[in-house]
């Protein structure tokens, strides 16, 4: 099964690569919770808070699926 990580949307990826040498722990944390989970629904409100700072994605931006199921991050398997 393909980890969350791995199905981020490039453009997603590179925000937080971007940001590994200025704050490597938080890349570190972020990178491992997507990693480590499949789905979205598993990740905590902190890791997805967490995730769409670095991101550079207001939480006033995303609608309900993406705070669910993460839709605005996520490539879509056809």
């Amino acid at each position: 099964m393909k980890t969350l990580y791995n199905s981020l949307k490039p453009e997603y990826i590179d925000m937080i690569e971007a940001q590994s040498n200025e704050y490597p722990a938080s890349v570190r944390s972020i990178k491992k919770s997507l990693t480590n989970n499949c789905l979205w629904s598993h990740l905590t409100i902190s890791q997805v808070r967490d995730f769409m700072a670095f991101a550079n994605t207001s939480s006033s931006e995303v609608s309900y699926m993406d705070w669910a199921f993460g839709k605005r991050f996520l490539q879509c398997e056809d």
